[in-house]
């Protein structure tokens, strides 16, 4: 179970930061005010974090259902 619980830790550890951009990203494209420049630079910020937490959530979905599997009943 402890080797489960450290494979979850790592993948939140490399997916959080990651989705704190993505968020920073949809926050900024929801603001109306918002120059092209801006605007531009967020939506392909937000591209670049959805390419890589595509990746990392496949892994994410893998430990935590590991760590589940292996909870006591």
């Amino acid at each position: 179970m402890q080797s489960s619980l450290t494979r979850l830790k790592r993948y939140l550890a490399e997916y959080r930061p990651q989705l704190e951009k993505a968020i920073a990203a949809i926050q900024t494209l929801e603001t109306p005010d918002a120059d092209e420049e801006t605007f531009s630079q967020a939506l392909a910020d937000l591209h670049r974090c959805a390419t890589v937490l595509e990746s990392y959530s496949e892994g994410m979905v893998d430990a935590i259902d590991q760590f589940t599997e292996e909870q006591p009943d």
